[in-house]
């Protein structure tokens, strides 16, 4: 998906009715406490893979939308923290209970979820275990839209389509320039001016889909993009 030029967005779901990804193998984990992972340490010895920093690769600036059709708990909720946006059926919930198996969201929900919802929701979740329904996370402004479950597929399908209609290497220097600029002071413009302009707005500015753009304004058309 990173590098597939024909892949502009990209929607992860889960199957069935009944859960997006409701995280580890509790009895698995059990059974083999005494085990090494069969995975040994690759999957803490890079920010590009599973770990600490996020249950999937960082660096990647194509959209990506979380269709959740059911639980989101522990490794799947840090799935969700990872997409751009999160499209919810009604009967999904979701939730960070690793506390109550001892250990703690390690796939990136402790770093993640402080920035994506108030920080007493988060401890309330880590430190309870409690799962919040998807109206609820709607209200915080977690999720995107709360759909009946038929409608989850083709509302995340029209999102993407929506975004899709637009340049897609502006769509993900858009992207790029939120979540780089988390880092960065706000009181400090010139500063992120200086990091963004060589990279990514002279890169925009060059590309074909920008002068499409421009064209297709001007002659009152949609555009044509190919991302290049």
């Amino acid at each position: 998906f990173k590098n597939d030029p024909e892949c502009w967005v990209v929607i992860l779901t889960g199957a069935g009715d009944k859960a997006f990804c409701a995280g580890d193998d509790i009895k698995w984990a059990a059974e083999h406490a005494d085990e090494p992972m069969p995975w040994g340490d690759w999957h803490y010895s890079s920010p590009t893979r599973i770990g600490p920093t996020g249950m999937l690769p960082t660096e990647i600036w194509k959209p990506m939308i979380a269709a959740v059709n059911g639980y989101a708990l522990g490794g799947g909720m840090e799935i969700t923290l990872n997409c751009d946006l999160v499209v919810a059926s009604e009967n999904a919930s979701f939730g960070l209970p690793e506390v109550t198996v001892g250990v703690i969201p390690g796939g990136g929900g402790v770093f993640r979820a402080p920035r994506q919802l108030p920080l007493k929701v988060v401890m309330y979740m880590v430190m309870t275990g409690e799962r919040l329904s998807a109206e609820e996370m709607y209200r915080l402004g977690y999720v995107n839209k709360v759909v009946p479950l038929p409608e989850l597929l083709p509302t995340a399908t029209r999102l993407a389509e929506q975004i899709c209609q637009h340049p897609p290497l502006g769509v993900q220097a858009a992207k790029e320039s939120i979540l780089r600029g988390m880092d960065l002071p706000v009181d400090y413009p010139a500063t992120a001016w200086h990091l963004f302009k060589p990279s990514i707005t002279q890169r925009l500015r060059e590309s074909e889909d920008a002068q499409e753009a421009r064209q297709a304004f001007i002659e009152k058309r949609k555009g044509r993009y190919r991302g290049r």
